[in-house]
């Protein structure tokens, strides 16, 4: 409890801790901040990608880091533009994510893309119902009881504010430990995001599936050590 105080991603966060640590668990801060980042979106996928650790040629971990950087940025290509053969049910923007490296987070270099899922139908001039009585109440409030008219200025439509519709944040990071890993965490949520969880697995199965092949790949290549 007393580390939890202490963790801004436990903050406003719902979560379960059950069993014990071994007695000869040694768990400094670090591995405790690493244990609490799951809690950040949440994450959905995290694979390790490299264990940069085990070599000596700083050079070769940045390349491995760069050309995952790369191949992630590609993949998420896949999205662009007409989802047709995605299988995605919900249509998606890809913009490059702008999460910098953070020590906190054990993290010294970071790039990413950020998925984010658009509104279908009627999108953001959706209401729920205490909306629409809300709405209904101004109007007919005023002299007499009688109802008026909305009325509008200016050039912007008659709707509800744009609500955050989800999305899936995909950052490949180099650690302070000297690792590669893949993280794939929620991202543009807030309070009224319904939670796209057909669309959330097809990305994170598709992104399982690609990371496991790059890592498949560089090992059959010499590149991760056992």
């Amino acid at each position: 409890m007393q580390a939890m105080a202490y963790q801004p991603y436990a903050r406003n966060s719902s979560l379960c801790a059950i069993g014990s640590l071994p007695s000869d668990a040694d768990m400094d801060i670090a591995m405790w901040n690493d244990k609490f980042l799951c809690l950040e979106g949440p994450e959905l996928l995290r694979i390790e990608a490299g264990r940069g650790a085990d070599d000596t040629d700083a050079g070769l971990l940045d390349s491995k880091f760069e050309q995952l950087q790369q191949y992630v940025k590609q993949w998420s290509g896949t999205y662009e533009g007409d989802r047709k053969g995605t299988g995605l049910t919900t249509p998606v923007l890809v913009r490059e994510s702008r999460k910098a490296p953070s020590e906190f987070d054990g993290v010294v270099d970071r790039s990413g893309v950020r998925i984010l899922f658009q509104s279908t139908n009627a999108g953001d001039r959706y209401k729920t119902s205490s909306e629409e009585k809300k709405d209904e109440k101004e109007r007919s409030s005023g002299g007499g009881g009688a109802k008026k008219s909305p009325s509008y200025s200016g050039t912007k439509p008659f709707m509800s504010n744009a609500r955050k519709e989800g999305g899936m944040e995909v950052l490949v990071e180099k650690t302070t430990g000297g690792n590669i890993r893949v993280r794939a965490r929620r991202c543009n949520m807030d309070g009224k995001t319904v939670v796209k969880e057909m669309s959330e697995e097809v990305i994170v199965r598709s992104l399982k599936k690609a990371v496991e092949v790059w890592v498949g790949a560089r090992a059959t290549a010499g590149f991760n050590k056992d």
